[in-house]
């Protein structure tokens, strides 16, 4: 048996998956969702989410919703000029 090896980049492969069908797409998703350690992506969210509340401790609340909105609003207004040309 023959053995091929190939060498492409992540964009190269993205951009050959954003090619397939609908199906094939949801195929490939579910052989890759077998592959997940679910238990060891929880555990590195926590770790990271730990880590910017212990970063951003003394910022408070109010802050942190007042450049939430700030943050929405300028997103929803750079998609409305998109979205208009």
């Amino acid at each position: 048996m023959n053995t091929v090896s190939v060498d492409l980049s992540l964009d190269q492969i993205t951009r050959a998956l954003r090619k397939l069908p609908a199906q094939e797409k949801i195929a490939l998703w579910r052989l890759l969702d077998k592959d997940l350690d679910r238990p060891a992506i929880a555990r590195q969210f926590t770790v990271f989410v730990n880590a910017i509340r212990k970063t951003y401790s003394h910022v408070s609340e109010d802050e942190v919703m007042a450049d939430a909105v700030k943050a929405t609003r300028q997103v929803r207004k750079a998609r409305d000029a998109k979205s208009r040309s």
